[in-house]
Parts: C-alpha cells; sequence; structure tokens
C-alpha cells in the first residue's frame, strides 16, 4: 500500500528546516511540492509562495521571486511582509517607483515594520531623494535599532546630504550593532577619510581588511589613507588594487599578454610604461623613468597621451636617460593595445614608485626640474609675454578637468579670485583651456588658453612666467616639474599626493600649499594667497 503523503503543514515545517539551515535546494523543491498539492485556500500554499520567493531574491533571481511575490499577494493583498519583498523584488529589477508603491503600502499595511522603512528610504536613496530616504532611514532605526542595515544606510543618506560627522556616527552605530556588517567598514573608512581623518580611516579599513583580507575596495580606499600619511611601503602595496577595487581604473585594464614588471632585471629586453589615470598622474610619475631603465637593464617603450610626447622628448637630457626611450602615442584603441611593441615586461606609469620601492625620504625622486619646453617654443614664449608683462607675471588656473570625481572640491568659483587681481606691479595671465573670453576679460586676464596646444607649449608658457598659481590639477604639476614656483590651492582635504598638514611638497621643492581651513572655505584660501602675494611685492 502506497504512504501516504505527509500533512501540508508537516510539509511546510519540512521546507522551512531546509531553508533556515542554508540547504537552499532542498527547501526550493519541498516549497514547489507543497505549491504543487495544495490549493490556492490552504495558508501553506500563499506562504510557500512567499517563502520560495524569498528564496529566490537571496539567490539573485529577482524576476522569479517578483513573479511569486504577485502570486501571493493576489491571495493576501494586504499582507505587509509580501507586499515589502515584493517591493525588494522591484527594486532588484530596477523598477524603483514600483518598488516604492510597494513598500509604502507595507507600511501602510503595518506601520511599525522597520524593514519597509528601511527599504523605502534605500528605493529613495537611489532616486536621489535623500531628504525623503532620511526621515524613512530613522524610521527605520527607531524601530529596529539593533539592527545594521537600517544605520548604514541611514549613514548613506546623511553622506549623501553632506552631514558627513552624521553619517560616521550612522555607521558607528550599525557597526555596534553587528561588528561583521563589511559595507559599514568601507564606509565609515571613506567618510573618514572624507573629513580628514586618515588614521581613523585606515583603522576602520582594517577592521573591515580582518573580515574580508582580500576586499578589493577595502584595500584601494586603504592605500589612499596610507599615501596621504606617508605610509608609502604599505600604501604602494595597496595601490596595485586599484584595478579591481575602483570601477573608473577597472575600466583603463590592459590586455597585455606580456608579464607585469615586478622591478626585476629583464637582460635587455625593453620595458613597456604606459601612462594611466590623469594627465597629472602621468607628469608626477615621469621622473621615475630613468630609475626604471636602470632596474630592468634595458632600453624603455613609453606609451603615452600624444600631447605629452614633444614635451618628453625635449626634456630627455633632464630625465637622466641613458639612451632615449621610444616614444608612442596611447593606442588608438585605449585601453587596448593595439599597435604596440613587444617587449620584455610592461608596467603601468602609476605603479612605478611601489616597483622601485619609493618611499617618502626617497622624494622628490629624481632631481627637479626634471621637465624642459623646447627651446623654439620657450624663445617664442618669452617674446609673447614679455610684451605684456608688468613687474611680476603670474598665471592663474581656477578650474580642473570637470569629469574629475572630486573636481567640485577642488576648482573654484573664479569670482573669488576678484580680491588678488588688482595689485599694481602684477600681470595676470589665463592658463586655463577652454575658458569662457568674457569671463576673461571681465577678471583683468590676458588670455593664453587658445594657443597651449599641447603641454610644451603650456610648459613654454609657464617658462615666461614668474609664478603659477593653481588649483589641483595637471598645470600644477606641470609648472612645479619645470621647477617654477608654483602656489597650489587645495581643498579642506586633498588627495593623498599633498599629504595632510604639510604647506610644502616632497615631490615638488618649488611648490607651496595653501589649504581650505574648513571645507567649502575658498575665501580664506585666496586671502592667504593675497598675504603671500604682498609679502612677495615688498
Amino acid at each position: 500500500m502506497r504512504e501516504a503523503a505527509p500533512p501540508p503543514a508537516t510539509l511546510f515545517q519540512q521546507a522551512l528546516s531546509a531553508h533556515r539551515a542554508g540547504k537552499l535546494s532542498a527547501a526550493a523543491t519541498a516549497y514547489e511540492q507543497l505549491i504543487a498539492v495544495t490549493s490556492a485556500r490552504q495558508p501553506e500554499h500563499r506562504a510557500a509562495l512567499g517563502n520560495l520567493g524569498a528564496l529566490r531574491l537571496s539567490q539573485g533571481d529577482a524576476a522569479d521571486a517578483d513573479r511569486l511575490f504577485e502570486a501571493a499577494l493576489n491571495l493576501a493583498s494586504n499582507d505587509a511582509g509580501l507586499l515589502d519583498n515584493r517591493g525588494a523584488a522591484l527594486k532588484a529589477l530596477g523598477r524603483l517607483s514600483e518598488a516604492a508603491e510597494y513598500h509604502r503600502r507595507a507600511i501602510a499595511a503595518d506601520p511599525g515594520k522597520a524593514s519597509a522603512y528601511g527599504n523605502l528610504g534605500i528605493c529613495l536613496t537611489a532616486q536621489g531623494d535623500l531628504g525623503g530616504a532620511l526621515r524613512c532611514l530613522e524610521r527605520a532605526t527607531a524601530l529596529a535599532p539593533a539592527v545594521a542595515e537600517p544605520w548604514h544606510n541611514l549613514g548613506v543618506a546623511r553622506e549623501g546630504l553632506g552631514d558627513l560627522r552624521a553619517a560616521i556616527q550612522a555607521y558607528r552605530r550599525a557597526l555596534a550593532a553587528d561588528p561583521g556588517f563589511l559595507p559599514a567598514w568601507i564606509n565609515l573608512g571613506t567618510t573618514l577619510d572624507a573629513v580628514g581623518d586618515a588614521v581613523g580611516a585606515v583603522a576602520a579599513y582594517d577592521s573591515g581588511l580582518a573580515l574580508a583580507p582580500s576586499d578589493a575596495k577595502l584595500r584601494w580606499n586603504r592605500s589612499q589613507s596610507l599615501l596621504g600619511l606617508g605610509r608609502y611601503a604599505e600604501g604602494w602595496a595597496d595601490f596595485e588594487w586599484r584595478w579591481s577595487g575602483n570601477a573608473s581604473m577597472a575600466a583603463q585594464r590592459r590586455p597585455f599578454a606580456m608579464p607585469l614588471w615586478d622591478g626585476q632585471d629583464l637582460g635587455g629586453a625593453p620595458l613597456l610604461v604606459h601612462s594611466e589615470q590623469g594627465w597629472g598622474d602621468t607628469l608626477q610619475m615621469l621622473r621615475f623613468l630613468a630609475p626604471a631603465a636602470h632596474a630592468a637593464g634595458g632600453p624603455l617603450i613609453v606609451e603615452t597621451r600624444a600631447e605629452l610626447i614633444r614635451l618628453i622628448a625635449s626634456s630627455l637630457p633632464l630625465l637622466g636617460l641613458d639612451s632615449p626611450p621610444t616614444l608612442l602615442p596611447l593606442a588608438g584603441d585605449f585601453p587596448g593595445i593595439a599597435g604596440l611593441p613587444d617587449a620584455g615586461a610592461h608596467v603601468p606609469m602609476m605603479s612605478l614608485p611601489g616597483r622601485l620601492g619609493i618611499t617618502l625620504d626617497r622624494l622628490p625622486g629624481a632631481p627637479v626640474p626634471y621637465l624642459r619646453a623646447p627651446e623654439d617654443s620657450r624663445r617664442r614664449w618669452a617674446e609673447r609675454i614679455a610684451t605684456k608683462r608688468g613687474e611680476v607675471a603670474i598665471g592663474l588656473v581656477w578650474q580642473g578637468n570637470p569629469g574629475h570625481w572630486n573636481d567640485r572640491r577642488r576648482s573654484l568659483t573664479p569670482s573669488l579670485l576678484a580680491p588678488l587681481l588688482h595689485r599694481p606691479g602684477i600681470a595676470w595671465f589665463s592658463l586655463q583651456k577652454d575658458a569662457d573670453p568674457a569671463l576673461v576679460e571681465t577678471l583683468g586676464l590676458v588670455p593664453l588658453g587658445d594657443a597651449l596646444t599641447d603641454f610644451a607649449e603650456t610648459a613654454a608658457a609657464i617658462d615666461a612666467l614668474d609664478l603659477v598659481i593653481a588649483v589641483d590639477t595637471s598645470v600644477a604639476h606641470l609648472s612645479a616639474a619645470l621647477g617654477k614656483p608654483t602656489w597650489l590651492l587645495l581643498p579642506h582635504v586633498a588627495e593623498w599626493r599633498w599629504m595632510q598638514t604639510r604647506s610644502d611638497s616632497p615631490w615638488y621643492p618649488s611648490m607651496r600649499l595653501f589649504r581650505q581651513p574648513a571645507s567649502g572655505d575658498w575665501p580664506a584660501v585666496v586671502a592667504a594667497v593675497g598675504q603671500a602675494l604682498d609679502a612677495l611685492q615688498t
């Protein structure tokens, strides 16, 4: 005689036990069996639909989860848990507006449901409604103060609103609730770094790495803090995680078949050194070409942006290379490698300091200046600027690359510079490419931008000036690498290369740093520069 199937309640308990034990395949099979043998009128049928939906969502199958939640809601349209879960499935499918509406329905069905407030806050954050997200997440944390995720998401909303101190408090509350909640360690570190607490940031990253030693984002973020603290040996090692820990840099990763250079002698085979990241990064790293050639024991092939090649060629005597490198423009299919010659190994340019063991006490590396403009360009620019100059000729740059991730903090509104521009005995020149001519005229600057066709021309223009004042952009690197007195205007928390409290730079002996005393305080920076100009003229 055939054995009777267990009753639905027993089947459901078996499925639930497997689900809780993490036996997801067995749980899914049991839920599917239960759905097949029960009718829509039986409570186990609806429960199996909902639980199987949650299981599918946890497995990343949001479409099937949504189907199952919808079927369950057809049987219980006001079930807060089902409404909340369907919202989560819709969010995973990118249907944010619909997801938010389901979370609102869940809250209406159960005003005390913390997860619904938290999930609605996530949706609103993704939609850019940070004020609405803040209200939802504050309610979620009030209802579930011992749960880490709402506190973490509250930190994200507060960070988005610019309230970094409050964000730090929220991330710390998340970690107090669950010290193993890795995203909170990552965000705590980045926010501490953003307020200038690099030591605290490293401690946060170290705590995260104790949980996930190979987390690429933690390693990459940690590198920025370590380098800003001058802990270069550790920082360069973590800097190599940029290819997987930073999305924009991962997109620049090159498919070379040749090995990555680790600092070894190549026995006379060429070393391919290729540019990466921004213009300023390349200009900063060119000083290491000769040490790399000496360590590799062979010739260099240098692949870089075409606008830099003439400058590098004219600077070879200063760069200290025993033999001229082969200079190539960036591959036309970048980040591909079309047309590049074979070499014994390759190395991205920003990896050179780590491969060469550069520490803070080994800077500035090569003698500065290590760049020089072509002689014909220098003569031409000397004549051009001499015809218009006053007692002191100063070049000015107020805007970096608008596409840079940090440009809103590192660039300033040009009208803020007005207090500097009416001193007697100074002729001001705009080194700003693509600047609005009307704006340049209003500021009283001599426009040079249209004639700065490549970095060799820009270098020649700088050579004819007495001083360059610039925000953190490639012109500042170029000016200082030429040995020109350079005043760098920095936000309150600057990039790693400018460290934290110094008014000078170990990378560039001719550079002077002017930092915001508080976030966004450019007027104080301009006032300090004005005082320095007054002292310069006395």
